[in-house]
């Protein structure tokens, strides 16, 4: 083709999609009605990034041992060992909430209590933790204790182990006046 048979080409072509899209007069199908739209279209819109779902909790600022607080929860106290948050939400959703970020070895689910032993959030795996999420009244509790032991001394024998936790190796108490 010739540069100038593709220009009348690209002419014709915007000229026929003017038509098509400016007045219905144009279009031979202007009575019919609208064709349904595409199963991908019908999908509901999905919300954007930084917006919870509805029924879904928003993730705070503040964590416990890796695991992010619910952003209607307020913190309050936090030991080393144990972080305590309270707030109006019923304590199936902050359950919900929990569940979908933490692995669990193993949860216990009650009418006042869900409690998740030997978890891992899932973003953080290195902490071993127990979460309880308790009802009261009107508001949740959530307990997040870290429960990830020490780890072990390097280069210590059988006896000087049973030593250092007071015992002989037997099991015998080597100072009874003096327990921990």
């Amino acid at each position: 083709m010739t540069r100038a048979s593709l220009s009348r080409a690209a002419g014709a072509l915007a000229a026929l999609v003017a038509c098509a899209s400016a007045a219905p007069a144009c279009r031979s199908d202007a009575g019919a009605p609208a064709p349904a739209p595409q199963a991908s279209e019908a999908a509901a819109p999905k919300p954007p990034v930084d917006q919870a779902l509805p029924g879904e909790l928003a993730e705070g600022a503040e964590q416990a041992f890796g695991l992010p607080i619910p952003r209607r929860m307020k913190v309050r106290a936090r030991f080393a060992d144990a972080v305590f948050a309270v707030g109006e939400i019923p304590a199936e959703r902050v359950a919900n909430y929990v569940r979908t970020r933490v692995l669990a070895g193993n949860v216990e689910t009650g009418p006042a209590k869900t409690i998740f032993s030997r978890a891992t959030v899932k973003s953080a795996p290195q902490r071993m933790i127990r979460i309880e999420v308790v009802s009261r009244a009107h508001i949740s509790e959530l307990v997040v204790r870290d429960e990830t032991r020490p780890p072990a001394e390097q280069g210590l024998s059988v006896e000087e182990r049973w030593r250092r936790s007071g015992l002989t190796p037997d099991g015998k108490v080597i100072d009874p006046t003096h327990l921990e």
